[in-house]
């Protein structure tokens, strides 16, 4: 780039700077004056950029003063055209309630009914016992006969076959065909 071009572009610069903040009513435009002048490339060095005129105003966003003001809290939530939807929903025993984004509470929906039914399945699943097929443990200590347990109604376990010299596997399957255990051998 020459050095007339620099300068030009330079005049440009300061000119435009020059009119900033001069179009306020309180501080009529000045004047400008220019000057060119014919630069001989291949002798000259470039001479110090002119610096901008001080800005006698100052713009407007440099003075505003910043807000403290906080806007108070609503004492209601704002009405919207969006559709309300659900908040929240009641919890523990009774009928269903349905708390909407819009403040107003109604009874039974489907969801609600899904979030209730979870909860009364998580309260049986934690009061559920463990049971092994003889007894049931429940989480309070309590002990109760497991009442899906298949009773062992085995005649070996029902009658003393000490000394019977059949096995106990042969009285028991007698006891299964005949439907009652046989009596003991001594």
């Amino acid at each position: 780039m020459s050095n007339t071009a620099r300068l030009a572009g330079i005049a440009c610069v300061c000119a435009v700077l020059a009119g900033c903040g001069a179009d306020d009513a309180s501080n009529p435009p000045q004047p400008t004056t220019s000057r060119t002048t014919s630069v001989d490339v291949a002798t000259t060095v470039d001479p110090p950029l002119p610096s901008a005129p001080p800005a006698t105003s100052t713009p407007v966003w440099d003075t505003a003063e910043p807000s403290t003001q906080v806007p108070a809290p609503a004492s209601e939530p704002p009405v919207s055209d969006t559709e309300a939807y659900i908040v929240d929903c009641q919890t523990g025993l009774g009928p269903i309630e349905t708390y909407w984004s819009d403040g107003t509470v109604t009874g039974y929906t489907d969801y609600c009914q899904s979030v209730h039914d979870r909860g009364l399945e998580g309260e049986r699943a934690a009061n559920a016992p463990v049971c092994d097929g003889i007894v049931c443990r429940y989480p309070s200590g309590e002990i109760a006969p497991d009442p899906n347990a298949v009773p062992d109604d085995r005649c070996t376990n029902q009658i003393n076959y000490a000394g019977d010299p059949r096995s106990n596997a042969e009285i028991n399957s007698i006891g299964e065909q005949t439907g009652q255990c046989p009596a003991p051998i001594s």
